[in-house]
């Protein structure tokens, strides 16, 4: 049965990026796809003069509400809606939609700057992912135009005969655990092959003295510990084509490289913290900002936790 997809939109480039992607991936699975505009229902307070600016956040989200139309076209077969909606915190929009429409993941563009003077998705991704009780997908700068030929009417991944690559971070974690199920359901439902990538950086706590063959050793054990592990997490999925994988090196710079070859990463959020809150680690905040394909942050107690 479809679910819903949300795609956080402003009109800036970022959101042009995240439709181009909620498109994709809408079309990938069979989803609904709601385009939404939040604007602050009160941005500056009341007044004569504080009324009329509020008036023009109402137009300019109206505004973007219509760029959003324009781009998606006639929506190459997915149902689209498309809403300027008012809240006392744009991100929590979006998260209320989310949980009203039992969405299967909100779609937001990599922005890292700060928000615009009056109109606001939610700002950056980082609010949009604190709390949101949906997984969170990210598109990364010029995704729109890269993806211009075939973001109104084709999938996601794919291209030039080749399936759907879906990778996902996995160090055994809960959080870990947690990205890894996601990753498999959108990869059974997209009909995509997934790809789990463990890094082991075997020198991180070594110290002299410790000879050659010692480290040899160490690292050798590492990987081994790792590869164990890996081995029982793909052995409990179900229905897919795995390549399951241990990789030598730093765990950022890993799966930055790796992404060079997928069409969506899966990570989990942090560990600490209140639950459902999303603590970005240095790991997760290099991939929001350098992976070369759309990641897919899994909140910890999201549910589904996939674009499923």
């Amino acid at each position: 049965m479809p679910s819903t997809i949300i795609v956080g939109f402003d009109g800036r480039d970022h959101a042009s990026d995240a439709l181009a992607l909620g498109q994709l991936l809408a079309r990938t699975t069979g989803d609904r796809l709601l385009v939404v505009c939040a604007y602050p229902e009160d941005p500056l307070g009341h007044g004569g003069a504080i009324a009329d600016i509020g008036t023009s956040v109402r137009h300019d989200a109206e505004a973007a509400i219509e760029k959003a139309r324009a781009q998606a076209g006639d929506g190459g077969g997915v149902t689209i809606e498309f809403h300027a909606i008012a809240g006392a915190k744009p991100s929590q929009v979006l998260h209320d939609l989310a949980e009203e429409r039992d969405a299967a993941a909100i779609v937001v563009g990599a922005t890292h700057h700060g928000a615009a003077v009056r109109l606001l998705t939610g700002s950056t991704p980082e609010r949009v992912l604190d709390g949101s009780p949906c997984p969170v997908a990210v598109a990364p700068t010029g995704f729109a135009a890269a993806n211009a030929d075939h973001a109104t009417s084709g999938t996601l991944g794919g291209s030039g005969g080749s399936s759907l690559q879906v990778a996902v971070a996995y160090d055994d974690s809960p959080e870990a655990v947690h990205a890894l199920d996601a990753a498999a359901a959108f990869a059974r439902r997209a009909g995509g092959r997934l790809r789990v990538v463990t890094a082991v950086n075997s020198a991180v706590g070594l110290y002299p003295p410790l000879d050659p063959t010692a480290y040899a050793e160490i690292a050798d054990l590492a990987r081994d510990a790792a590869r164990e592990r890996l081995d029982d997490a793909v052995a409990k999925l179900e229905g897919l084509t795995v390549d399951a994988a241990v990789v030598d090196g730093d765990p950022a710079n890993v799966l930055l490289e790796d992404s060079e070859h997928d069409d969506l990463l899966f990570t989990g959020s942090g560990g600490k913290g209140p639950f459902r809150r999303v603590l970005l680690g240095s790991v997760s905040t290099t991939l929001l900002r350098e992976a070369a394909c759309p990641v897919v942050i899994v909140p910890r107690g999201s549910g589904e936790a996939a674009p499923s």
